[in-house]
């Protein structure tokens, strides 16, 4: 079969085209339909395949097998025909946004830091790029910076042909050693990148790129990048969000942080103090019912933290094994058990075991949670504390 035409190399704009239907076969999901020219870009170099119509079927995928582009189509189309395309505009200039913006970052950060792109996936909502060197938070910002220099200079992005000849006299970026049909995105002196993907014609039409997030990644440094549109996008989300916790809290627009930051420091004193007084309550009203030199108590409305705190105060009473439970919403109850001198284990086993329990710790402290009646808890304490 002929390669197809690819109208998008020649043209990154085109939208609508004409074409002659060369075949269509069915696949599982529909159809398989390839023309004699297509402006669909198929998936390739971390971006997706066009999507939109063909006539009246719908494209929803694009892909290249060799260098014939394939249609995938939810109806058939006749053979011979002539039919006419339309491609998904809004998605298609997202894309040719985000990796226009994608070759400025990497040219950027390699001219900065010496940094390799290794990795570079453009999704549908969002879009990463792996580089093999760690950036800190200076490094991006700067990154960030020139990048959006770059946009505002309008700089013209073009493609280019080398031949065989000249490409050995070439710097440009490339994951792949390509010895033939070298196509090369070039933007300006910030980047020269091998790449198969449309692109929009100047970097002015990316409009702005923002770094949204950076982490660690494989002894690298992996960023999200936001451009264009979904820049615009981004901010107004923020932006939006912003203004909800300024008018919460009636804060300026530019001191939301120092705001949240003040009623975190209430809440957190708050906490503590409400803490200290469950304990002071919980102490007061603890009844601990004495089994020779052993105990144990039901408190009411008592965390993990809270029952350990009670008992660390009961060891101080010469109470040799001490079990403090309190009751759950799901009425079950969480313990403690604890001890100076003895060991837990056997006694949590046998808590365990008898009241489906969960839980283990130390020898000489453990916790969990039952299920079962105060009642029969009770019993079964009195027994195993003698």
């Amino acid at each position: 079969m002929e390669n197809t035409v690819k109208l998008y190399e020649k043209d990154a704009y085109c939208r609508s085209f004409t074409a002659k239907v060369i075949s269509c076969t069915a696949n599982e999901n529909g159809y398989d339909v390839v023309l004699e020219q297509s402006a669909f870009f198929p998936e390739g170099g971390g971006q997706k395949g066009d999507n939109g119509r063909l006539g009246d079927a719908v494209v929803t995928d694009t892909q290249i097998v060799g260098d014939v582009i394939v249609h995938k189509t939810d109806k058939p189309i006749e053979v011979g025909s002539e039919v006419s395309g339309e491609i998904d505009w809004d998605v298609r200039f997202d894309r040719m946004q985000n990796h226009s913006a994608e070759h400025i970052v990497s040219g950027v950060a390699c001219s900065l830091y010496g940094c390799s792109n290794v990795g570079f996936h453009l999704g549908d909502d969002c879009m990463m790029v792996d580089f093999d060197k760690k950036l800190s938070a200076e490094d991006i910002a700067k990154i960030e910076l020139a990048s959006n220099k770059a946009v505002f200079d309008n700089i013209e992005i073009i493609a280019i042909y080398p031949t065989k000849e000249e490409i050995p006299t070439l710097q440009y970026r490339s994951k792949l050693d390509i010895e033939e049909n070298l196509r090369l995105i070039q933007i300006g002196d910030v980047d020269c990148c091998a790449c198969c993907a449309p692109h929009v014609a100047k970097t002015g039409e990316i409009g702005l790129i923002k770094i949204t997030s950076f982490a660690p990644y494989k002894n690298g440094t992996r960023i999200e990048i936001a451009a264009g549109y979904r820049a615009l996008a981004d901010y107004t989300l923020l932006n939006n969000e912003n203004k909800t916790i300024m008018k919460m809290l009636s804060a300026p627009r530019d001191k939301t942080a120092e705001f949240v930051s003040r009623q975190l420091e209430q809440i957190s004193t708050v906490s503590r103090e409400k803490q200290s007084l469950v304990r002071e309550l919980a102490i007061a009203r603890l009844s601990v019912t004495r089994v020779g030199d052993n105990g144990y108590s039901f408190c009411e409305k008592c965390s993990f933290d809270d029952l350990r705190y009670c008992s660390n105060t009961l060891a101080e009473q010469n109470i040799a094994m001490c079990v403090l439970l309190s009751e759950t919403a799901e009425n079950e109850y969480i313990y403690v058990v604890s001890s100076k001198e003895t060991e837990v284990t056997s006694t949590v086993k046998q808590l365990n075991a008898a009241f489906s329990g969960k839980g283990g710790g130390k020898p000489n402290y453990a916790q969990g949670k039952l299920s079962g009646s105060r009642n029969e808890i009770e019993s079964m304490l009195a027994e195993l504390l003698k």
